[in-house]
C-alpha cells in the first residue's frame, strides 16, 4: 500500500470518527441526575439526624443508603423521608437500599438513624440524595460511549473495505509510479 494511499484512509478515517463524534454532541445532552445530598458518616454508639432537601421542581428523587462494613455493619439503620405534614416513606436497611420517589416543588426531610454494635461500638453509612427534573430522559454514558465506538469502527471498516478493493498495479509497476526503479 504505498504512502499517499495510507494517509488518504488515515485522514478519511479521521474525518469519519470526527463527524460521527460531532454527531453525539448535537444530540440533545441527557441531563445528568443532580446530587442533593452526599455524605458519609461515622457512627459511634447511636445517632440521629435530619437533612433538609429543597427540591426546585416536580421529579424523581432518588435515595441510596448504604450501612458499610467498617469496622462492621451498623446493627440497625433507618431512614424516613418526609414534608413538612407527611411522611413519605421509611425503611430500614442491613446492607444497601435504593429507592425512588415522585416529588413536587418544596422541602423534604431525610432522617437518619444508625445504632453501632460489636467490640468497638463503630460504624459508618453513606446516604447520597440524587433529583431528576421530570421531563428528562437520562442517556447513560455508556450508551453514548458505546454508539461513538460503533461509528468510528463502522468507518474505519468502511475505508478498509474501500482500499482493499481499490484496483493495485504489481508491486514492480508500483515502484516505478514511486520515481524507484
Amino acid at each position: 500500500m504505498s504512502a499517499s494511499l495510507l494517509s488518504r484512509m488515515m485522514v478519511r478515517t479521521g474525518l469519519y470518527v470526527a463527524v460521527a463524534t460531532l454527531g453525539l454532541l448535537a444530540m440533545a445532552q441527557a441531563r445528568a441526575e443532580e446530587i442533593m445530598l452526599a455524605q458519609t458518616t461515622l457512627v459511634i454508639g447511636a445517632d440521629a439526624s435530619v437533612a433538609t432537601i429543597t427540591v426546585p421542581s416536580a421529579g424523581s428523587l432518588t435515595v441510596e443508603l448504604s450501612n458499610l462494613p467498617w469496622p462492621q455493619s451498623l446493627e440497625s439503620l433507618s431512614f424516613m423521608l418526609s414534608s413538612s405534614n407527611q411522611v413519605i416513606s421509611a425503611w430500614s436497611t442491613d446492607s444497601t437500599n435504593v429507592e425512588s420517589y415522585n416529588v413536587t416543588p418544596g422541602t423534604y426531610f431525610a432522617h437518619l438513624t444508625g445504632t453501632a454494635g460489636g467490640p468497638l461500638d463503630l460504624g459508618l453509612y453513606s446516604l447520597t440524595v440524587g433529583f431528576q427534573p421530570a421531563g428528562v430522559v437520562p442517556l447513560p454514558a455508556s450508551g453514548a460511549l458505546m454508539l461513538s465506538g460503533l461509528l468510528a469502527a463502522a468507518a474505519l471498516g468502511w475505508t478498509l473495505r474501500r482500499s482493499r478493493s481499490a484496483p493495485t498495479a504489481p508491486a514492480g509497476d508500483r515502484l516505478v509510479a514511486d520515481g524507484v526503479s
